[in-house]
């Protein structure tokens, strides 16, 4: 049995990088995503996202995995996690918004944390400088 608890820094950019159109309806795809991010504990027992922020063209998230006392077959892998959240974004909105591969990092312990945590946290007011701002 593994007796361990995972902690995930994820960054997963919308294709080609760039910010999603600003159509009418694009809020709606945004509430989308958060609701299924929100209720990832639902879908997955033991799988909890600590901390997230939406941007207009990618998405950080803190995802912590608790396999405490399970075989290993019996609990999600982050591509598991992932998947999941895409494929039901997707089914509900009837677009695909993000790539294929993503970035992650293992958080190896509390400072790392705290560092991640803040950059998810002071992310949103950096969005004019990213090479992709529009007003």
């Amino acid at each position: 049995m593994y007796k361990r608890t995972w902690k995930y820094f994820k960054h997963h950019p919308c294709r080609e990088g760039s910010p999603l159109p600003s159509d009418s309806g694009i809020i709606r795809h945004w509430s989308c995503c958060r609701k299924y991010i929100n209720n990832i504990n639902v879908v997955y027992d033991g799988v909890t996202v600590d901390k997230y922020v939406i941007m207009p063209n990618h998405i950080h998230l803190i995802i912590i995995i608790d396999n405490y006392g399970r075989q290993r077959a019996a609990f999600p892998t982050l591509s598991d996690v992932v998947r999941s959240i895409k494929i039901m974004v997707r089914k509900e909105t009837g677009k695909s918004f993000f790539q294929t591969s993503f970035y992650d990092h293992i958080i190896r312990n509390e400072q790392d944390y705290l560092k991640i945590w803040q950059y998810i946290d002071t992310n949103p007011a950096k969005w004019s400088e990213d090479r992709f701002y529009t007003e």
